[in-house]
């Protein structure tokens, strides 16, 4: 899966520079494409813009200001670009967010649909999502003998409904995960809602943006 890291207030020479780099760097362990205008990934932003000028129908899912080599922008450790721009620290910097980036698009995914949306267990889970919660061991032994949905599991194993999405959303990045046909054309109906803004009325578009921040605070990402 290929990503998308957009530009804004970047001098047309470093966008060009960047370019270059992602397209011939044999470091990246991800492609990445370089957009300046539309949906993107991550958003590399002068330090003395403003991000929230970014115009796309959707916001960068990561922020990364670029400054003037020593300074810190306010950013945190190891989120900025020093300029000039160097080929290693923009490829580190792509290698270090990558991971976070794909679990936050997986978790925005799986938040667009819905609580009732069933899904059954293709292949055991890696101990690395089984060792996040205890209880997710038995949701998976759940999963494993019948199609669930976030609500179902909730109800069987005794857990919060938003945990066992986000139980959902980790098996979906793990591709442990497969849809019931109703639950693929049930949730491409209410994405096609959202952007029309005719979602059904339980499930307004700021219940949706509420459970995709509390999913991401649990897996850290806030």
């Amino acid at each position: 899966m290929s990503l998308v890291l957009g530009v804004m207030g970047i001098p047309k020479v470093e966008v060009e520079l960047l370019r270059i780099i992602v397209r011939l760097s044999s470091n990246l362990r991800t492609p990445w494409t370089v957009s300046e205008s539309g949906n993107c990934d991550v958003l590399l932003v002068d330090s003395a813009s403003a991000a929230e000028a970014w115009q796309a129908p959707s916001t960068p899912l990561v922020v990364v200001p670029v400054v003037q080599r020593g300074e810190a922008g306010g950013a945190p450790a190891g989120r900025t670009l020093a300029r000039p721009i160097f080929a290693e620290e923009l490829v580190d910097l792509l290698n270090a967010i990558t991971p976070g980036v794909r679990i936050s698009k997986t978790v925005a995914a799986a938040a667009m649909r819905s609580a009732r949306d069933r899904a059954s267990l293709i292949r055991w889970p890696t101990q690395v999502t089984l060792q996040r919660n205890p209880a997710y061991l038995r949701l998976a032994a759940a999963l494993s003998r019948s199609a669930q949905s976030a609500e179902s599991l909730s109800v069987l194993g005794r857990i919060d409904v938003d945990e066992c999405s986000t139980f959902l959303g980790l098996l979906e990045q793990e591709g442990a995960l497969a849809w019931s046909g109703e639950a693929r054309a049930g949730g491409a109906g209410r994405a096609a809602d959202a952007v029309r803004g005719t979602g059904p009325a339980d499930e307004p578009a700021r219940h949706r943006a509420g459970l995709l921040s509390r999913i991401r605070r649990r897996l850290g990402l806030a």
